[in-house]
């Protein structure tokens, strides 16, 4: 491992906390909530003089997060293999089983397998590969997960959801289970981008996958009674299942009006979720649900599924329908015509959306790994 100049002096006294991220260079959720997390922490960590935070990351991560405070350890491997899959879960463990310090923090379900004696931290996302809602090539979670849960010193949940699921689905020990509630979805650097001009659409933020639902969208979408102008815009990286999804958008009845962007930048989608229509998230199964925050945040109007999850983090900043493709494509004909809904749901957002902070987060994240410097 190489040592990055931002390289912090050691504190004499203080919890020596390595933050495991090499997933931080890697795309989607989980990626996403480790880069933004980890730039909460650098932004805080002058407030906890009792702790020493060092990151390990890829070159990408290190990108990513830009830190500034914290020590940033960067390993000599990059690209995809370094932040995500297999590749990646092989090089935490061996940099994890090494690494200097007092506690091990791991940004998903993991754990120092090659180090079991060693104190860490877990965090709970989304449990639905052990729902079965993902591919067998994710097996190895279903092994990886309940371990972590089993021998972590503090198993961190990013919502009361996931807690309870983590609960009842993996056994996690409550006594050891902590929310620390996420922030609201990535943060682009720079200023703003400006809503665009041109015709009315609705917008789907995610991976391009089966399991997030889109054929239900797309018919959803081709029931609705829409203007003939309104287009459905679908953002992401192809994932398990994208030939089904894709499969409906080429049978669709509106195929001409239904657009597939599968690699943006966040300039361009921040640009998007200011000028959308409002952001439609028809997820069956969400652990937290970021992308309506990041929606709210930017002042796009809502529409998401009525589960658990989401009304946890959503309620009262979002239109919440039930998973019935009438009831979904009668939702996006109220908000394709209905300007002062259009507003409300952008009000309501707006407010719901400032209750959620990365910087509160990381400081809660701080507070839990404190405890274990007093334990």
């Amino acid at each position: 491992m190489s040592e990055d100049a931002n390289q912090a002096e050691s504190k004499s006294g203080a919890l020596r906390v390595c933050l495991v991220g090499l997933i931080a260079g890697g795309y989607s959720g989980v990626p996403r909530y480790a880069a933004a997390l980890t730039r909460g922490l650098d932004e805080v960590s002058h407030e906890f003089p009792e702790l020493e935070l060092l990151l390990l990351t890829s070159r990408e991560g290190a990108a990513a997060i830009q830190a500034r405070r914290i020590g940033v350890r960067q390993i000599r491997f990059g690209g995809p293999r370094a932040n995500a899959g297999p590749g990646r879960i092989a090089l935490e463990q061996a940099h994890a089983a090494v690494a200097r310090s007092d506690l091990l923090h791991f940004f998903d379900t993991s754990g120092p397998v090659l180090a079991p004696w060693r104190p860490f931290v877990t965090t709970v996302h989304d449990l639905s590969v052990m729902q079965g809602l993902r591919p067998r090539k994710h097996a190895y979670k279903r092994v990886l997960w309940p371990w972590a849960v089993r021998h972590a010193a503090t198993v961190v949940a990013i919502s009361a959801f996931a807690r309870d699921e983590a609960i009842a689905i993996l056994g996690a020990d409550p006594s050891r289970l902590q929310v620390v509630v996420s922030g609201p979805g990535f943060a682009p650097a720079g200023a703003a981008a400006a809503a665009t001009a041109g015709p009315p659409f609705f917008l789907y933020v995610g991976q391009l996958a089966a399991s997030k639902n889109l054929p239900f969208l797309v018919e959803a979408f081709a029931r609705a009674a829409l203007p003939p102008d309104v287009r459905l815009i679908l953002v992401g990286r192809p994932g398990d299942g994208y030939a089904e999804t894709l499969s409906m958008v080429e049978r669709s009845g509106k195929r001409d009006r239904i657009e597939i962007r599968a690699d943006v930048g966040d300039a361009e989608l921040d640009g998007l979720y200011r000028s959308a229509l409002a952001l439609a998230h028809p997820a069956m199964y969400e652990g937290f649900g970021f992308t309506p925050l990041e929606a709210m945040a930017r002042s796009c109007p809502v529409v998401a599924s009525d589960i658990p999850a989401l009304r946890e983090t959503a309620a009262g900043g979002a239109l919440l329908v039930p998973l019935d493709r009438v009831a979904w494509a009668a939702a996006l004909e109220r908000v394709a015509v209905d300007s002062e809904l259009r507003a409300v749901l952008r009000s309501r957002g707006e407010q719901r959306v400032v209750l959620f902070s990365w910087q509160s987060a990381a400081r809660d994240l701080c507070r839990v790994f404190a405890r274990h410097r007093r334990s």
